[in-house]
């Protein structure tokens, strides 16, 4: 019976920390992809800086459309407060996690094949 729950509390903490390690390896790599973009690339980041300007530009003409009595609160309160270069950063990681997730879906997936048993 405590076999169970142990074996049960295992896989729940071993499930969050992996989660946990996977979000900061996100993390990392996207402020990796930012900073060598803007460090190395000056060009290219102000192309990318000059695309999420459109972005967070429809996203406020999309806030005004939905919300038109509530735009100006909210302009002022979130979208004022986040530039171009925020938005980049928010895509840089929504990118890199993507990617992330996907290669270790195929690590899992080959592992799985390989071995047989769930990883």
């Amino acid at each position: 019976m405590f076999r169970v729950l142990f074996v049960s509390l295992f896989n729940t903490v071993l499930a969050v920390v992996s989660v946990a390690v996977l979000l900061l390896v996100e993390l990392i790599a996207a402020m990796l992809v930012y900073i060598y973009l803007n460090l190395y690339h000056i060009a290219t980041f102000g192309y990318f800086v000059r695309l999420a300007r459109s972005v967070l530009d429809v996203m406020a003409g999309q806030l005004d459309y939905w919300l038109p009595k509530s735009s100006d609160v909210v302009y002022a309160t979130l979208i004022g407060e986040l530039g171009p270069k925020s938005i980049l950063l928010l895509l840089v990681g929504l990118l890199s996690s993507f990617v992330i997730r996907s290669l270790a879906r195929l690590v899992r997936r080959f592992l799985n094949r390989r071995f047989g048993a769930p990883v």
